[in-house]
């Protein structure tokens, strides 16, 4: 489905039309703020509901009125977080930010854009940042927006390389029942691993199976696990072209894929992986 970006352009001016750069400078020099852990969550909790009550400019409300016009009436809008300090190398920033579907009864787009905005200072965003000595104000957050899916039958993320098993010439696929994280799932939760040759979808190699289908059965089953590859041979082509990368270059792409609850496979996002 047409997915839109909000760019990292739009919180930067956001931030300045309020004068929050400022606001944290004044934070980041408080000893108070600095020092005790209480006080830093409470004033960054604080900063983050100035964030969502705050006014954006004229021309940005008329930017985000016409994208929001793009998508179907009545439809909900996911409005994913992205920043541009997770997937460093040395720093992952995975579940740092928060995401969220903005439905057809909430008025403008702005207030689920402000809440994204806002998550760039969680209390473990900036914890993590602090650590990692990442400068708060070469942050920024950047905004994917893609209709909102919802009782989903699976989703999952695939490599066009095997990053975990270090195997050669194969594309790495896991796969969830429903709408149970990848990245974070339930405790007794085993997604399903595949490695699948980057040439032949019909060479593969099942590593590991769910536990939440039955006995011999796939999530990704033939039809699905076919087209996946297909896509995902098309985006790699696609991505090493844009980046301009050579055959000797170590390059893959990772994406993220839903199986909706109309049976259709859906690609939510694709990012270069960091090796």
């Amino acid at each position: 489905p047409d997915g839109y970006g909000v760019p990292f352009y739009f919180y930067d001016e956001f931030m300045k039309h309020n004068d929050f750069y400022p606001r944290v400078e004044e934070m980041l020099a408080d000893f108070a703020f600095t020092t005790d852990t209480d006080t830093r969550d409470g004033t960054l909790e604080a900063f983050r509901a100035e964030i969502e009550a705050a006014a954006m400019p004229e021309w940005m409300m008329t930017a985000l009125s016409e994208l929001h016009g793009e998508f179907p009436e009545g439809s909900s809008v996911r409005c994913r977080s992205s920043t541009n300090n997770e997937d460093l190398p040395g720093f992952s920033g995975a579940g740092l930010y928060d995401s969220y579907t903005h439905k057809p009864d909430e008025g403008h787009l702005s207030k689920s854009i402000k809440q994204v905005f806002a998550s760039l200072w969680n209390f473990r965003a900036f914890e993590e940042r602090d650590f990692f000595r990442i400068d708060h104000f070469s942050a920024a957050m950047g905004v994917l927006l893609h209709p909102n899916f919802s009782d989903e039958r699976a989703n999952g993320v695939a490599v066009t390389d095997d990053p975990l098993y270090q195997t050669q010439g194969n594309y790495y696929f896991n796969t969830q029942v429903g709408e149970d994280l990848v990245t974070n799932p339930d405790a007794a939760s085993v997604p399903e691993e595949i490695l699948v040759n980057a040439l032949n979808s019909n060479d593969f190699t099942i590593v590991r199976r769910s536990n939440q289908v039955g006995d011999g059965e796939l999530i990704l089953t033939s039809p699905y696990l076919s087209d996946l590859h297909a896509m995902l041979q098309v985006i790699h082509a696609n991505f090493s072209s844009l980046y301009g990368i050579s055959t000797q270059d170590q390059f893959a792409m990772e994406i993220e894929f839903k199986i909706t609850a109309e049976g259709t496979l859906a690609i939510k996002q694709a990012r270069p992986w960091v090796y």
